[in-house]
């Protein structure tokens, strides 16, 4: 029996607390190419979105060609600035007020130990 292996460059996590509520969705072939990435807002559709109509942040980048069967957050707290950065798309303010159960941070990682942002020791 023959095996095929196929990477994708790994899995990018965008949750920000192991804490979270997700939902399983199908995911829409997008207009260009058969893969949408993780942090990408959905509708109930399975559709990309900016924000209006968004009930859900996609958790794990999906190949719809392959298995377009996916989950989406929508209660929990996700690295905002990452999941922006990974999917490519700019979150509007209609996404927040879409998902209050969702709390987009973009300041991980800036807080030291002592509770000081790096070599400035600013707080």
């Amino acid at each position: 029996m023959n095996f095929a292996k196929t990477s994708y460059g790994g899995t990018v996590e965008i949750l920000a607390s192991k804490d979270f509520q997700g939902i399983p969705i199908k995911v829409a072939t997008p207009e260009t190419g058969t893969v949408v990435k993780a942090g990408t807002p959905l509708t109930a559709a399975g559709v990309a979105t900016t924000g209006s109509g968004a009930i859900g942040i996609l958790l794990y980048d999906v190949d719809t060609a392959k298995n377009p069967n996916a989950a989406i957050v929508v209660q929990g707290i996700i690295d905002g600035a990452k999941a922006q950065s990974h999917s490519g798309v700019t979150y509007v303010s209609a996404l927040y007020e879409a998902l209050p159960g969702v709390v987009f941070r973009t300041n991980i990682g800036v807080q030291g130990a002592t509770g000081a942002t790096g070599a400035t020791g600013e707080t």
